[in-house]
């Protein structure tokens, strides 16, 4: 992975933390891992921090991994992280159900499997890969869409000003052509000017229905 990621881990058990965070570098060394030893604290992090996944240990004291869980779906910045639950105690259905039901992206007890573990998160950070390039592609896209509206606007700017150029310069010859011997001319001049003042509109409605 050529892109850095953030994994926030979450477990009260330092030498679990150690041994997950060491799992991870060794495998996906680009990975950024970030620690938390409690629920509070993860909620804490996320708070201040951007991450990609969170693999969230259940058993812990004050704020068990389910409610953690629960405080961070409640966020809408948050409500889309992918959560990896890891137990040693809540192996049962139930629970998994339960995990499950809080959008957990996945549910793995412990002893940890390394292989199964890596497995499982290179999948991850593929889909999260995919979903950055897809974001990436749609800011593109936006970026392009307000540069081609930018000189859309421009263009409409320049022919309004030049709409109202002609339609004065109209009104001047019409009157000159009322008061002077040449008045055989203002029949052209106000087609002119009132062809001129049907597209002045027209230019008006396409800038209120055009996002510019």
């Amino acid at each position: 992975m050529s892109e850095l990621y953030k994994i926030l881990i979450v477990d009260d058990n330092k030498d679990n933390l150690l041994s997950l965070h060491t799992l991870i570098k060794k495998n996906f060394p680009d990975v950024h891992v970030i620690e938390a030893n409690s629920g509070l604290t993860a909620l804490s992090v996320l708070m201040k921090e951007t991450v990609d996944l969170i693999i969230l240990d259940i058993q812990m004291p004050q704020l068990d991994g389910f409610e953690t869980a629960k405080m961070i779906r409640a966020r809408p910045k948050m409500e889309n992280i992918p959560i990896v639950f890891l137990t040693a105690a809540y192996k049962s259905e139930v629970f998994q159900e339960k995990g499950y039901a809080l959008g957990a992206a996945d549910y793995l007890t412990k002893p940890i499997d390394p292989a199964e573990l890596t497995d499982k998160l290179r999948i991850y950070l593929r889909f999260i890969q995919q979903k950055h390039q897809q974001e990436q592609n749609e800011l593109s896209d936006n970026s392009q869409a307000l540069a081609k509206n930018k000189q859309i606007a421009e263009a409409f700017k320049a022919l309004q000003s030049s709409l109202d150029t002609m339609i004065a310069c109209t009104e001047k010859l019409e009157k000159k052509a009322l008061y002077s011997a040449h008045n055989d001319y203002l029949p052209d001049l106000q087609i002119i000017h009132r062809e001129s003042k049907q597209l002045q509109d027209l230019i008006n409605n396409m800038i209120c229905w055009c996002p510019i």
